[in-house]
């Protein structure tokens, strides 16, 4: 403890004296309590791929990527900066150069990999991305940070492979059933309108809203606070997944999707919310326009779970699909492709406490994928 308190220490009069030399050079200036990252970007990286000649050699070639070219995502209200177009397969992300600017003249630190220690930011140096980063900007006066994770997206690692494999068939009374994690496997649930996350029940109920209840013979509904109209949510279908919400500790990040009330709609509903455990938060509308090309169409039934950075998403169309932007854009994946052998449609997703992704169907087959090198 006494050393993470040095650490903060001497960050925070780092910080102090930055902003002291700014008053010294200029007495004009101003120092400011906010900040922000407003700009990201990487510099050239280098990219190695194997090939094989004609008379059975191996050898490496060195390439290199303009690193420009694949433009970093600043979301700002999750805290997150990443790359929505994948980097090409090969390409070094342990050894980054980046350019990044704040709001305000912000001081940039970042974390080690291995502790909470911190390090000055050098556009100078380069970065190990091989996981994701934390981010620390100070404001400039010293009085506030803001967090930030970023994230370096590559296409298909090699060496790694999904795989699925059929655990069974389960005989269903219903189809309104859905999968539940229960530590290291699953059980299955009955649902009837009502979705179950971390022991809370939720259920749309029109005119009233989006409903919670933390009671099992659910008595106690209250109404969840929305930022749009009721309207807005869907009318059935509706799924929810949920994950520990990395720019701050013992707050969870709920996504909502769902089929729209409206026939002529071809874009499923999507909400969002930034749920602390001790409570509070609303949830958030999130509608498409033209700026995204990539929304998830309209499924009469959807599936979804939290698997691996990212949110994945199987349809009453059969087709895989992966948000890496916490459910804005969704794009077609190979990687999870379904397996062959699957009967029915998938009516279920869920994750496992050991990253394991389970997948049930109307024709009661019970599906667990992972990924192995």
């Amino acid at each position: 403890m006494n050393r993470i308190y040095f650490r903060l220490c001497a960050v925070m009069v780092g910080v102090a004296v930055l902003t002291s030399c700014l008053k010294d050079d200029d007495e004009a200036g101003t120092a400011y309590s906010d900040t922000a990252v407003t700009y990201f970007t990487l510099g050239t990286l280098n990219r190695y791929t194997h090939t094989t000649s004609s008379t059975g050699s191996d050898s490496i070639i060195k390439t290199s990527v303009t690193g420009s070219d694949y433009k970093m995502t600043i979301d700002q209200l999750n805290h997150r900066i990443y790359n929505v177009q994948e980097l090409p397969a090969g390409t070094d992300v342990k050894h980054v150069i980046c350019t990044i600017t704040t709001k305000n003249s912000g001081v940039v630190a970042l974390q080690s990999m291995v502790s909470d220690s911190l390090q000055w930011y050098s556009a100078a140096d380069s970065i190990d991305f091989s996981e994701p980063r934390i981010f620390r900007v100070y404001a400039s006066d010293g009085s506030a940070y803001r967090d930030y994770q970023v994230s370096l997206n590559v296409s298909g690692s090699k060496g790694v492979t999904f795989a699925w494999t059929q655990k069974g068939t389960v005989e269903l009374p219903t189809m309104e059933v859905r999968l539940k994690a229960m530590g290291d496997t699953v059980e299955i649930s009955h649902d009837f309108g009502v979705y179950e996350v971390a022991n809370t029940l939720y259920t749309i109920s029109y005119p009233d809203g989006l409903l919670k209840s933390k009671r099992k013979d659910a008595e106690d509904w209250q109404i969840e606070p929305l930022d749009d109209d009721t309207s807005l949510l869907p009318l059935y279908g509706y799924v929810i997944a949920d994950w520990p919400y990395g720019p701050a500790d013992n707050t969870d990040y709920m996504l909502l999707v769902g089929t729209p009330r409206q026939d002529d709609e071809p874009y499923m509903r999507v909400w969002r919310k930034i749920a602390p455990h001790a409570g509070g938060g609303q949830w958030v509308y999130m509608p498409f326009d033209d700026s995204n090309k990539y929304p998830l169409p309209r499924q009469e039934r959807l599936a979804m779970a939290y698997y691996a950075g990212s949110v994945i998403a199987v349809g009453s169309d059969g087709i895989v699909r992966q948000s890496r932007d916490q459910g804005i854009s969704w794009h077609t994946n190979s990687t999870y492709n379904l397996p062959s052998a699957l009967t029915g449609e998938v009516i279920s997703m869920t994750t496992d406490e050991q990253g394991r992704m389970w997948m049930l169907t109307s024709t009661g087959q019970l599906w667990q994928g992972f990924a192995s090198k």
